[in-house]
């Protein structure tokens, strides 16, 4: 009994053994016929005879940073009205060009109008008022001075006098104040500009604070760039630095007028603005780049013909002779 058990023990040991052997020679491809055997395979040599090549070197080329940014009217002006009324008619509409002085909205005067009238009918009454006190107080004033009639009732005339008269005052200005309204009621473009958008019809009521239509100088425009702190410190204002504008492929120059005195903490930013020249085919929120030099570096050049293209990569071809060097990559 114990030399069967002895080998039932022994079977149980070896059989895992063997599976994992046999497992590790199948991997190793033992058992499989055609395998390549391992050595070292030579290599041809080509010959570079009647091959084109030309001699590089490292050239020092200009360095360009590009900052992005929109386009910003400097003078951008929210028309809204200073009295509560309809809107009787608005003759201007987005993209139209206006004159200083050119209506842009009329509103419902009869409201104004009407209480102009009163204010006027008003100041009639205090008018005759006044005159009357007057009068009282003449005659007052001498039974007075002959000690006909107390101090008191005198009193009384005068303080009715000065009490005439601050109405006619009060109602005087009251009337100022409707002519001047009424003059709101018509709101004219207060500087030459073109209408960005309109935000209210005619029907609608106009009131105090809300934005009928907003425009801006077509004639000063600038780019608002976003730009990195250290780029920040190359900018100097006056200086003329050039800006692209991708949508109209139009490359040009404008003087650096602003650079905000404050970074952007989240994106480490520097808010400037470059002065465009007069163009009409720009207009606020149209995209640009703004071309910071930033000295030079050395770069190694290769003829642009010697250059194939694979999506945005660059790559070496056979070097062919022609005109124009690419820059390939820099040290």
């Amino acid at each position: 009994m114990s030399t069967l058990r002895f080998m039932r023990k022994s079977i149980r040991i070896l059989l895992p053994v063997m599976l994992i052997a046999l497992m590790v020679l199948w991997l190793s491809g033992v058992f499989r016929k055609g395998v390549i055997a391992g050595g070292k395979i030579e290599v041809k040599e080509r010959s570079a005879e009647g091959i084109h090549s030309v001699e590089v070197s490292l050239t020092r080329l200009p360095v360009t940073m590009e900052a992005v940014g929109a386009i910003q009217a400097r003078c951008k002006i929210a028309v809204s009205p200073k009295v509560t009324a309809h809107i009787v008619a608005m003759p201007v509409r987005a993209g139209q060009q206006v004159k200083k002085g050119d209506l842009l909205v009329r509103c419902d005067e009869r409201d104004i109008k009407s209480r102009l009238m009163q204010a006027r009918e008003a100041i009639r009454r205090a008018e005759a008022e006044r005159d009357l006190a007057a009068s009282d107080h003449r005659r007052d004033r001498g039974l007075f001075e002959k000690a006909v009639i107390p101090r008191a009732e005198f009193d009384k005339t005068d303080a009715r006098l000065k009490a005439a008269a601050a109405d006619v005052k009060r109602l005087k200005e009251a009337i100022r104040e409707a002519e001047v309204m009424l003059g709101y009621a018509e709101i004219r473009s207060p500087a030459d500009g073109t209408v960005i958008d309109r935000f209210a019809e005619p029907g609608d009521l106009a009131v105090p604070g809300k934005t009928l239509l907003t425009l801006y100088a077509r004639d000063e425009l600038w780019l608002e760039a976003d730009v990195r702190e250290n780029d920040a410190a190359r900018l100097r204002i006056g200086e003329h630095y050039t800006v692209e504008i991708d949508a109209r492929g139009e490359r040009m120059s404008g003087p650096l007028v602003e650079i905000v005195p404050s970074a952007d903490s989240a994106i480490r930013t520097v808010a400037v603005r470059i002065g465009l020249p007069v163009s009409s085919i720009l207009y606020p929120g149209m995209f640009g780049r703004l071309l910071i030099p930033a000295g030079e570096a050395e770069y190694l050049v290769i003829p642009q013909d010697a250059l194939i293209y694979a999506g945005q990569l660059a790559l070496p071809s056979s070097i062919a002779p022609g005109q124009g060097f690419g820059r390939y990559w820099n040290r």
